[in-house]
């Protein structure tokens, strides 16, 4: 079978792909993402509950038996591309991650009762993971947590210590899933965003459509959800989706542009009295672009892809993905400014969003040394 077979869309994804796209296209539209974009939360819930209830996304990749529609990676990298095509800013990846820590952790009572209702919307969550350089690694300033015997009998019997930041989501979130390094290593917890010890602040940053927090744990008490291996595993399939979701965000991002610039060069060509050379150059510009959005659907995809099957590439691959989305997104968004001129980097343009969007993102993981770091490591290069 042939590389283009295997990356192509099924029938089933290119209906979710389809679907997801009128979906957005009719109910948030630029005005509407502005609109959403003023509130105190960042969103709309009522669209969040509508994707949630009409198109069960929320439930996405979560298993069958706890509500969710049990889908792979490949079908959530078409939803996310969706996602970032709209420039989508209510906690869907962040509350798919966070569900993906707990369906991969182990702790059956924990799954029984968060799952269902992260799959129905009526919870959502998020993944407190990333150091103040955006790295996922554990390391020195990991939160802490410390066990206290006196509240075994609650359930709770972990208090948390510590911070985490670039927290997609944390101002909204029900739940916070926390690694944290116990006397005996790294351990993976469950932290209600209502309990006393939990603080989540706004961060500054560039990006307007997705909000980021630094998440304070002072004595939070805390529900251990897995230890050691368990623990790794949850938190490095957590990294490797989260990083997967924002390479197909970034095909969705380039795709914008690429429609964008296209509309714009037809406009050009039908109204500008400019030389010939002037048109052309917008043409090339809108070759290059989709010169990127073809390199990076390919790449996106193929990891998306790998993830689905659990092959042994598919840690790498998401790194290399999200390294040459990242790249390939700041180019095209700044390609985008430049073809729309000065007017491309106001507020009256949705160009200065989606370069936003691009410049912030592959913050959240790292940034490109930690891709090229993961890549490099790999045994055989």
């Amino acid at each position: 079978m042939a590389m283009s077979d295997t990356l192509a869309l099924s029938e089933g994804q290119h209906a979710l792909q389809g679907t997801l796209r009128g979906f957005l296209t009719e109910h948030l539209p630029p005005a509407a993402l502005r609109a959403a974009l003023e509130t105190a939360a960042g969103y709309d819930p009522q669209l969040h509950a509508r994707l949630a209830a009409e198109l069960g996304l929320t439930g996405l990749t979560i298993p069958r038996e706890f509500g969710g529609l049990g889908l792979s990676q490949a079908e959530a990298s078409v939803v996310h591309t969706e996602l970032g095509r709209a420039l989508y800013p209510g906690p869907l990846l962040s509350t798919l991650l966070a569900a993906g820590v707990l369906a991969t952790v182990g702790d059956r009572a924990a799954q029984q009762h968060w799952l269902p209702r992260m799959a129905d919307g009526s919870v959502t969550g998020t993944v407190a993971a990333a150091d103040e350089a955006g790295q996922w690694t554990p390391g020195p300033d990991s939160v802490r947590a410390e066990h206290v015997r006196r509240i075994r009998e609650a359930g709770e019997s972990w208090r948390l210590y510590g911070h985490r930041w670039y927290v997609v989501a944390g101002h909204v979130a029900d739940i916070v899933l926390v690694p944290a390094l116990t006397d005996a290593g790294l351990a993976m917890f469950l932290v209600e965003t209502r309990s006393l010890g939990f603080t989540a602040s706004g961060q500054l940053g560039l990006d307007l459509t997705r909000r980021v927090c630094v998440t304070a744990f002072d004595e939070a008490p805390a529900v251990l959800l897995g230890e050691g291996d368990s623990a790794a595993a949850a938190l490095g399939q957590a990294e490797r989706d989260f990083l997967l979701a924002t390479a197909a965000e970034s095909v969705g991002g380039i795709g914008w542009c690429l429609d964008a610039a296209i509309a714009y060069a037809k406009d050009r060509e039908r109204f500008d009295q400019q030389p010939a050379g002037s048109f052309q150059a917008v043409a090339n510009a809108c070759v290059d672009i989709l010169a990127h959005f073809q390199a990076v659907s390919e790449v996106a995809r193929y990891a998306a892809v790998a993830a689905a099957d659990g092959t042994a590439r598919a840690p790498v691959s998401a790194h290399m993905a999200a390294l040459r989305a990242g790249e390939a997104y700041r180019a095209v968004t700044e390609t985008a400014i430049q073809l729309f001129g000065g007017v491309g980097f106001t507020r009256e343009h949705d160009a200065h969003l989606y370069y936003r969007r691009a410049w912030s993102a592959e913050r959240l993981a790292g940034g490109p040394q930690v891709h090229r770091a993961a890549i490099s490591d790999q045994p055989g290069r």
